[in-house]
C-alpha cells in the first residue's frame, strides 16, 4: 500500500535524464530485498529522532501511499522546507497543496509522477519556493497550539450539540 512499485518504475527514466540524481528510501519491509539492487540507498528502519536527518539529505520527499490518513512524513518534510510529491489519496491533500507546497499526482499516473519529479530535479529555485511555502503552511496550520485549540473547539461544538455545558 506504500506505492513502492510506482516509485521504482519512475526511477530509470529519472536517472537517465538526471544522471547525478540519488534516491533515499527510509524504512524497511517486504520490498527491500526485491529493490535493493536498484539505484537507491536504503536506510532500513530508523528511530523517530533520526527522521529529521534523513529528510535533511533530501531535495524532495516522494510519498506514494495508496491508503494512509495524514502521512506524518509530509508535514515533517514541509516543516524542513522540502517540497513533496504525493499521490492524491486520503489525507495527502490536507498538507500537499498542489503547486503550492508540492505536487499531487493521481494514483498510478506514472507519466505525471515522472514529469513532476523531473520538473523538481531540474529546478532548484522551484524546490526552494515550494519548500518555503510548505514550511510557512506547516508553521501556521500544524503548530501544537493551533492543533490543541482546534481539537478543543471540536469538543466544545460536540458538547454544545448534545446540550452539555463546558
Amino acid at each position: 500500500m506504500k506505492g513502492h512499485e510506482y516509485f521504482f518504475e519512475a526511477v530509470p527514466p529519472i536517472s537517465e535524464a538526471v544522471p547525478d540524481v540519488k534516491f533515499l528510501l527510509v524504512g524497511d519491509g517486504i520490498y527491500r530485498k526485491k529493490y535493493e539492487g536498484c539505484e537507491a540507498e536504503f536506510t532500513g528502519l530508523v528511530r523517530p529522532e533520526e527522521i529529521p536527518g534523513c529528510i535533511a539529505r533530501m531535495s524532495v520527499l516522494v510519498h506514494l501511499s495508496l491508503r494512509e490518513g495524514l502521512p506524518r512524513a509530509l508535514p515533517q518534510a514541509l516543516a524542513a522546507g522540502k517540497p513533496v510529491v504525493a499521490y492524491d489519496c486520503d489525507g495527502a491533500r490536507e498538507i500537499c497543496l498542489d503547486s503550492q507546497t508540492g505536487f499531487l499526482v493521481q494514483p498510478g499516473d506514472l507519466t505525471n509522477l515522472k514529469e513532476r519529479l523531473l520538473q523538481l530535479a531540474g529546478n532548484p529555485p522551484l524546490c526552494k519556493m515550494l519548500g518555503l511555502s510548505g514550511s510557512d503552511f506547516v508553521r501556521k496550520n500544524f503548530a501544537v497550539e493551533k492543533m490543541v485549540d482546534d481539537q478543543y473547539n471540536v469538543y466544545l461544538k460536540l458538547a454544545a450539540e448534545r446540550g452539555i455545558r463546558a
